[in-house]
């Protein structure tokens, strides 16, 4: 905390920087630690510089970190003690000698040992920013890759053809692992459909089956794990990869059943939210190469409350998925019913046919859903406690996709909207600065949105932080 209020104060405090597009990072290193104890270690050097060889001011400069196809990293406080919160953009260029980040270097734990998913597959970059002088990210340089010395080809990206929910005893994925159409033999992303017509050999890679497995996620990236207390009659022991061609009482080629999952109800338990996702993969000995997560949006990804009153707040499960399920809820009268339980009374409000938020249009002028919606809930009753779930429709309410239920307290009517309570609990401390700086580093929570423009300008931002600081220290 001291650290980053530091760091933040560091940042308000720079007035004379300006843009300007640094040198590339140099002598880019990797060192894996295997199964040895320790960690795995990516040096480089950082630049100084400009492109022009002009000297930069490093205290508005910062790195990110790469991985194989541009994917970039994400760093949390869970495993390293200078970040607070999760950010993906290492800000300050000079660490103490000493930590995980460094301007030298970032120690990564344990990356390639038993039990361990290796977080790359081939390589490993840096990229160097410059901030602006309004503390937004400005010019970059370019990402500088240190690759592995064994590339596997990477497999085609697999498909998700439906999720079933049954009410007899067990759900179903339908998946379809990439393959050719007429030999249906796993092949990497080299492969289209043209090049199989054209049977030209050799034009694109197929890959060997028994290499071949694939994975299951859920929401944010979560590997899903296969028990022999799910799966008696399949598996001896945890897994999170099944074989390409496995054949069993619970899987086969196309399909994955979850005996768990089936006759969901709002407040139950179960193993995905809103989204399941599907990755294959190809493993030659200790080398692994993998496809994209592909996803596939079931239920609806309700949110925290936001924008909460005294009498009302604000419904939002908008999400930004291509590959859904819930696109199609629309067809035959489908849509989205809100429901709003009060805790203590039980009086259920429902809100029915909320439309989307967004939609879009194809090539020939048809429109169609975007999924996900908001909505504000009103006329509610001051210091309550509600409950509240959202319902997707198919086939004009036949089959329905329920959200998690979320629970939101509203303030009582004699709190006000005080700019600097950001938390809302009738105090301006340093609580507020936590939840600030939390917020802008991509933590979720219940914030005052009103409450956080503190300066205000419309925007939530560094210039709030620093305006928050300065309400602490007694300015105006």
């Amino acid at each position: 905390m001291k650290k980053l209020l530091f760091l933040l104060l560091g940042l308000v405090a720079a007035s004379n920087a300006f843009a300007l597009v640094p040198a590339d990072p140099t002598n880019v290193t990797w060192y894996d630690c295997g199964d040895e104890s320790g960690h795995s270690y990516l040096s480089f050097t950082l630049p100084t510089v400009d492109v022009n060889g002009n000297a930069l001011d490093i205290e508005m400069m910062g790195y990110r970190i790469y991985i194989d196809d541009d994917q970039i990293v994400s760093f949390n406080s869970a495993q390293y003690d200078n970040i607070w919160g999760t950010t993906t953009d290492i800000y300050q260029y000079n660490w103490d000698a000493g930590s995980d980040l460094q301007s030298g270097g970032v120690y990564f734990y344990r990356t390639n040992a038993d039990g361990f998913e290796r977080f790359f597959n081939y390589r490993i970059g840096v990229q160097v920013f410059y901030l602006n002088s309004n503390f937004t990210i400005g010019d970059v340089s370019n990402i500088v890759y240190t690759e592995l010395e064994t590339q596997l080809p990477k497999p085609k990206n697999p498909v998700i053809d439906e999720w079933v929910d049954y009410t007899g005893g067990f759900s179903q994925l339908g998946i379809t692992i990439a393959q050719t159409i007429m030999t249906q033999e796993p092949v990497a992303d080299d492969y289209t459909v043209d090049k199989e017509f054209n049977d030209i050999e050799g034009d694109f890679t197929v890959l060997d089956p028994a290499k071949v497995t694939y994975s299951i996620f859920t929401d944010d990236d979560q590997l899903f794990v296969f028990t022999p207390e799910d799966y008696p009659y399949d598996f001896t022991e945890a897994v999170t990869e099944i074989p390409f061609n496995y054949e069993g009482m619970e899987f086969d080629m196309w399909t994955v059943h979850f005996p768990n999952h089936s006759n969901i109800t709002p407040g139950m338990d179960r193993f995905f939210n809103w989204r399941i996702g599907l990755r294959t993969n190809y493993r030659d000995g200790e080398n692994m190469s993998c496809s994209d997560i592909i996803y596939m949006e079931v239920y609806p990804q309700l949110q925290e409350a936001k924008d909460v009153t005294p009498t009302s707040f604000l419904a939002d499960w908008s999400c930004d998925a291509e590959n859904t399920f819930i696109l199609n809820n629309f067809q035959g009268g489908g849509g989205y019913d809100l429901y709003v339980i009060n805790k203590a009374t039980q009086d259920t409000i429902v809100i029915k046919d909320v439309e989307p938020t967004n939609w879009s249009a194809d090539e020939y002028g048809n429109t169609f859903p975007l999924p996900g919606a908001t909505c504000t809930v009103e006329g509610l009753t001051p210091g309550a406690t509600y409950e509240f779930y959202v319902v997707a429709r198919k086939n004009k309410g036949v089959i329905v996709f329920p959200s998690v239920v979320r629970e939101v307290t509203l303030p009582t009517e004699g709190h006000g909207f005080d700019l600097g309570d950001v938390n809302h609990d009738n105090a301006v401390n340093i609580a507020d600065l936590t939840e600030l700086v939390d917020s802008l580093l991509g933590a979720e929570g219940d914030i005052c949105t009103i409450c956080a423009d503190v300066n205000p300008d419309g925007e939530i931002n560094i210039a709030d932080v620093a305006a928050l600081i300065d309400m602490l220290l007694g300015a105006n």
